[in-house]
């Protein structure tokens, strides 16, 4: 019984570290695996019981049951009551994968729920000049300056508006996009953001600077707007905490779980959910659904909003 002990405790202190990663990177990255700590724990301790070891058992259960409270409110919390009949904002979040070939699939599954916006992220200039030809019926703009390699696209029916911050490594690299939803009382802000992935201590500290950016930008918005995008931060982690420290902003997974949308390419048990929708208080979301993965390691993320009062 050794043998389930020994990872029970490695565990345990992993899952209780993780939540310092505000003072160190990789103690972050660790708490990308909320669901599987807890996972692990319950079975673990679940095993120590029936064993010589039951005070351990109780105390990996704890530890256990403290990542159950991080994540069980992604399941209990409730999105609110929609109008079934009120005007509805579709918002498509796709990070495609650069080296991603499958154009034709994408452009077809755009087509089937038709997003009002779709946002697609880690975007090479060949795939920005197929989606341009692909006459989806939508207005394209190019986030990016042209030296660079790599963006996000916006795709919008009706845009009034839109700001790219930048997307090299030291930029935000985020846009935001105002558009009126046919039906809408109010325009409603979009800022679309892809930072980096948390590879290394440098560009954790770049990540966290850009979803610091989002952070602060929520702050200074007025009625009704959202932040998406890939965050390459779960909901665990300390960046994306300190975004929902923002008085007012509401977690799109709330009411309905945790949906990870990568590695799509990985063994299940192993996904987290780093590809995100948060939102202003003033909207409400109806629906939200993983699609399938179409040659990326995302799934993409599809998010039905309705304006609150509306």
């Amino acid at each position: 019984m050794i043998l389930v002990l020994v990872p029970a405790v490695v565990l345990a202190v992993a899952s209780i570290a993780a939540f310092f990663g505000r003072f160190v990177w990789w103690l972050d990255v660790l708490a990308n695996f909320r669901v599987q700590f807890l996972v692990g724990l319950l079975a673990l301790g679940g095993a120590l019981l029936f064993s010589r070891f039951r005070r351990s058992a109780m105390a990996v259960l704890f530890v256990a049951g403290i990542n159950l409270v991080v994540v069980a409110p992604l399941y209990l919390g409730s999105p609110g009551e929609p109008v079934l009949c009120a005007p509805t904002l579709r918002v498509l979040s796709y990070n495609l994968l650069s080296t991603n070939e499958d154009c034709g699939v994408v452009v077809d599954y755009i087509r089937a729920p038709d997003p009002y916006l779709v946002l697609l992220h880690a975007l090479s200039r060949p795939w920005e000049t197929a989606m341009e030809s692909a006459d989806l019926g939508y207005e394209v703009t190019r986030a990016r300056s042209e030296d660079l390699i790599f963006g996000t696209l916006i795709l919008t029916k009706n845009s009034s508006g839109v700001l790219s911050f930048g997307f090299a490594e030291t930029d935000p690299r985020s846009v935001e996009i105002t558009t009126l939803v046919e039906g809408w009382d109010e325009p409603v802000k979009i800022l679309a953001t892809h930072p980096l992935a948390p590879t290394d201590a440098e560009r954790a500290g770049l990540r966290d600077a850009q979803l610091e950016f989002a952070a602060e930008w929520a702050s200074e918005q007025t009625g009704a707007f959202m932040v998406v995008g890939d965050f390459n931060a779960t909901t665990w982690s300390w960046p994306f905490r300190n975004l929902m420290s923002v008085r007012g902003l509401r977690n799109s997974q709330t009411g309905f779980g945790v949906q990870p949308s990568f590695a799509a390419t990985s063994n299940p048990l192993f996904r987290v959910p780093i590809d995100h929708l948060v939102h202003s208080e003033g909207l409400l979301v109806r629906e939200r659904q993983l699609g399938p993965p179409m040659g990326s390691d995302h799934f993409p993320l599809l998010v039905d909003l309705e304006l609150v009062g509306s």
